[in-house]
């Protein structure tokens, strides 16, 4: 007989994560569909998280565990866990994150119903005490943001996605994978996460989907973000603040004016921006983060364990033209 193929595979990246991964597991079992399979991807974390997650779900032969040979780092093992399922559509569950018990069928029926490869939900927050009040103010207009900009209807046609990503080319259009559920023979069609960004590597993914197929938009908040000190977006801004704020939103830029995948984003009949004016507007952003690299004292910036120039090299590296 031939193995049984799930229609969704959830996959849970995991990093030094076992404070509030009962919480995530549990809402995963919790789901009113039940067809999925659950990819564990860790990273070499130092906390016994893959042990518990085994504890968490033993007995359930829905869960696959997978222990990284080596540290691959955010995106990169994103991807590990693309590669490992076995399902139709994936849905990321991260784990300090929860879902609602109809999330999986919601998103589904609405990637059904309208035809879209990639379907996202409303959020909610878990915010810790230790979330200052700035950062809470910018996740909580985000999502003001987000139900602003799609409350017109089920369904996000390119275009719209193209007139938004025109006038803020590094604003997240969906928010974090959690909300997501995307159809797995996209990123063979659209490539996966970008690895030379840290920040903003699930708000590229989007933009460079959406501009190209659109989006099926649920109004519902069928996901719950923790926000807390060892987050990787509280950490990046801390620790590596040129690198998620200057050079991450310059390889977009770059990307935006040279990238096949972003052609869509060079119509000057739908953005507004012809080519020449992008790859100019590229040209001094490139320009500018360069000088900061050479004369900003690292330890100005909290990017003391790598140094600027470094920073400037490794993004320069990636991707190739700056």
């Amino acid at each position: 007989m031939s193995e049984h193929v799930p229609v969704i595979t959830v996959c849970v990246p995991t990093y030094n994560g076992r404070e509030h991964l009962a919480e995530c597991i549990a809402s995963i079992r919790s789901q009113t569909l039940e067809d999925f399979e659950v990819v564990i991807c860790d990273d070499q974390s130092l906390d016994g998280t893959l042990e518990l997650a085994r504890q968490l779900a033993e007995g359930d032969e829905r869960f696959r565990f997978i222990s990284n040979p080596r540290r691959l780092g955010l995106a990169r093992n994103w991807n590990n866990c693309v590669n490992e399922a076995r399902g139709e559509w994936i849905k990321f569950v991260f784990q300090d994150d929860t879902i609602a018990p109809s999330c999986l069928d919601t998103l589904l029926a609405a990637c059904l119903r309208s035809g879209m490869q990639l379907g996202f939900c409303e959020r909610d927050f878990l915010f810790e005490d230790c979330a200052s009040g700035t950062l809470r103010d910018s996740f909580l207009c985000h999502k003001q943001r987000i139900h602003a900009d799609y409350h017109a209807g089920p369904v996000i046609t390119p275009e719209q996605a193209i007139l938004i990503a025109a006038n803020e080319p590094t604003r997240n259009l969906v928010g974090e994978p959690t909300v997501t559920l995307i159809r797995r023979s996209l990123f063979n069609e659209i490539g996966g996460f970008d690895e030379g960004l840290i920040q903003l590597c699930d708000a590229e993914f989007w933009c460079r989907v959406m501009i190209n197929y659109g989006a099926a938009f649920v109004p519902e908040s069928l996901a719950a973000f923790r926000v807390h000190a060892k987050a990787a977006t509280t950490s990046n801004h801390r620790d590596r603040a040129f690198r998620s704020r200057v050079l991450d939103p310059l390889i977009i830029q770059h990307r935006i004016a040279f990238a096949p995948q972003f052609k869509p984003m060079r119509d000057s009949k739908v953005a507004g921006r012809s080519n020449h004016s992008l790859r100019m507007d590229c040209a001094f952003s490139a320009a500018d983060a360069w000088r900061q690299a050479r004369r900003t004292p690292s330890a100005a910036t909290g990017d003391s364990s790598r140094g600027m120039l470094a920073e400037w090299n490794a993004a320069k590296s990636h991707c190739a033209g700056l």
